[in-house]
């Protein structure tokens, strides 16, 4: 069990230094982040507000596994010789470890002996750790995922504003091109490039919602796979233990005076807490298919949500062409609209001196 505590410190220093790393590049790159910030301040702040709300319960989650931690070996302690440690069982009730080493330890208190009957018992035990661990992670998970969503949502609301934003600069160009007049020609130039700043706004609030919301969400997946980690120690150790516990009373046989005896009334305790265990199992195996299900279809809408932003980007450069290509011709007709004035002022100026 120690050696599973050492683990489990090396994935707490893990997640510090990863929150370390986060805090020392927003330091650095705050004026750029701010920046971005400011692009889509609403949708920001709510990925930030569930980003940190993410972080806090994750590392909640993980400080949690370290007092589990500490109570198991206490337990493990208590079963071992109850009348020489000062540990309450009722201590073990208020942890993850209570709904299955809670009836374990009652029997203990009541009759003073522990009862592991066989490896199946075991694995019904292990199974309701999981079906309590499991709670944990899914909420990280779906908080992760949740990110993803709010970005994917930021990313769609930029590309309707910069599409609906090109869209009217297009009808502006092609409304004021018909005017042939060099005044007209400038007045649609320069509100062209006034208005450029909408599609570019929109471009902004595309891009900014996607690096804030898929940056929180690689971190909380990292918090989550980290918090999976320590479960698992916990849950290995819990394992071992209970084999051994097994292993002793199959060796000591029914009628020996091994250190722990049977108990009858756990046989029933434990059928019954398998029959629920194995209730529960089906329940969660159909949220996690749905969660998956869920996440997948994130997945495919971040592609899309690229696929348009690419698009976007092209169109953008195809415009941006045509916009080059217009003030040339725009710098042409003001060229030959000036020699003309210049040749019909010299025309003017001739009959003037034939006359």
């Amino acid at each position: 069990m120690l050696k599973n505590q050492n683990k489990y410190k090396v994935y707490l220093y893990l997640s510090i230094m990863l929150m370390a790393v986060l805090i020392g590049s927003a330091i650095v790159s705050f004026a750029f982040l701010k920046t971005m910030f400011a692009t889509s301040a609403v949708i920001n702040t709510v990925i930030i507000a569930v980003f940190l709300g993410s972080v806090v319960t994750a590392f909640r989650y993980i400080l949690t596994v370290r007092k589990d931690i500490a109570l198991f070996r206490e337990f493990t302690k208590w079963c071992e010789a109850p009348e020489d440690t000062d540990f309450d069982i009722d201590d073990i009730k208020k942890s993850i470890l209570g709904t299955v080493l809670g009836p374990i330890g009652c029997s203990i208190k009541e009759h003073g002996v522990l009862v592991v009957h066989s490896t199946s018992d075991s694995r019904s035990i292990i199974e309701g750790l999981e079906q309590s661990i499991s709670s944990r992670t899914m909420l990280i998970s779906f908080l992760g995922g949740f990110l993803v969503l709010l970005g994917l949502m930021g990313t769609f609301l930029g590309l309707t504003i910069t599409l609906q934003s090109m869209g009217e600069i297009l009808s502006t160009l092609a409304g004021g091109l018909s005017d042939a007049s060099d005044t007209s020609i400038m007045q649609v130039m320069i509100q062209l490039i006034i208005e450029l700043k909408n599609p570019m706004a929109g471009m902004g609030t595309a891009f900014s919602t996607s690096l804030f919301g898929l940056s929180g969400s690689a971190v909380v997946g990292i918090l989550s796979i980290l918090l999976s980690r320590m479960h698992d120690q916990l849950k290995l150790g819990l394992e071992n233990w209970l084999n051994e516990k097994t292993e002793f009373y199959a060796a000591s046989g029914t009628g020996g005076a091994g250190a722990f005896p049977v108990d009858q009334d756990m046989g029933s305790q434990l059928a019954a807490i398998s029959n629920q265990l194995a209730h529960n199992n089906e329940s969660m195996l159909e949220v996690l298919e749905n969660t998956n299900k869920f996440l997948l279809k994130l997945t495919i809408l971040q592609q899309r949500s690229a696929e348009a932003i690419n698009t976007v980007q092209d169109q953008s450069i195809e415009t941006t062409k045509e916009i080059g290509l217009g003030n040339e011709l725009t710098g042409r007709l003001i060229k030959e609209s000036r020699q003309m004035v210049v040749a019909l002022e010299r025309s003017i100026e001739s009959l003037e001196r034939n006359k």
